[in-house]
C-alpha cells in the first residue's frame, strides 16, 4: 500500500510541474511549490515506513520449556570439575587398600594439584582465625560458637582458655559453575563422560 501511495504522489507532483512548464501561470506557481514540498515530505515519511522491518511472524508450534534444574545440580557440576581437573571421583572410588604408599602418594599429588586449582577458582577460602597452631587463645562470652569446636574438658561458662589446634576455614565468596547438559531423564550433570577410544 505504501508503494502505491508513493507512486501516486510522485505522479501527481510530476504532472503539476509539467503543467507549469507548458502552461506557465505566475499566480499558481507558489501553490505548486508548496504542494510539491508537502508531497516530498509525505514521500520521505512513507519511504521510511516502507523500510521499517516487519514484525516477526509468530510460530504456531510452542517452544518447549527448558528442563527444570534441580538445586543439587550445581553441587554435582562442582564435583564434576573436581573430577575433571583432579580425578577426585576416580581416586575416592578406587580401592587402595592393596596399593603401596608410593602409589597412593603419586596419585594424591595429581588429585591435590587439580582440586586445589578448582577450589581457588570457585571459592575464596580464608582462615577463620588469625595466628598459628599452638598459639594461646581466649574465648570470651559471646564468642561465635558455630565457628569454634571446643576440645577436651569444657568449663560451664566462658572465658575459655586453650591452644589453637586448627585455625578453621571460611568461604568469603562462592562462584558455583553454570549447570549445562541436563535433561528431564538425566536431571544432574554428568560427573565424567564415558571415554571410548575408536579403532
Amino acid at each position: 500500500m505504501f508503494k502505491k501511495l508513493i507512486l501516486g504522489a510522485g505522479a501527481l507532483v510530476l504532472g503539476m510541474n509539467v503543467a507549469m512548464v507548458f502552461c506557465p501561470d505566475t499566480t499558481g506557481k507558489m501553490g505548486v511549490e508548496i504542494f510539491s514540498a508537502a508531497c516530498g515530505l509525505a514521500i520521505m515519511f512513507l519511504a521510511s515506513r516502507l523500510g521499517a522491518p516487519a514484525a516477526p511472524a509468530k510460530s504456531s508450534e510452542p517452544i518447549p520449556p527448558p528442563p527444570t534444574v534441580r538445586p543439587e545440580a550445581e553441587i554435582v557440576a562442582f564435583l564434576a570439575l573436581l573430577q575433571e581437573h583432579g580425578r577426585l571421583v576416580d581416586f575416592i572410588r578406587e580401592e587402595i587398600a592393596g596399593a603401596s604408599d608410593q602409589q597412593v602418594g603419586s596419585a594424591a599429588r595429581v588429585v591435590h594439584a587439580g582440586c586445589r586449582k578448582v577450589l581457588e577458582e570457585y571459592f575464596d577460602i580464608q582462615a577463620l582465625r588469625e595466628g598459628n597452631e599452638g598459639d594461646r587463645v581466649v574465648l570470651e562470652s559471646g564468642y561465635d560458637a558455630a565457628a569454634h569446636r571446643l576440645l577436651g574438658s569444657v568449663p560451664d561458662q566462658p572465658p575459655y582458655k586453650g591452644k589453637l589446634m586448627h585455625p578453621g576455614w571460611i568461604a568469603r565468596s562462592v562462584k558455583l559453575p553454570r549447570v549445562t547438559g541436563v535433561t528431564e531423564q538425566r536431571p544432574w550433570p554428568v560427573l565424567a563422560p564415558a571415554e571410548i577410544e575408536l579403532t
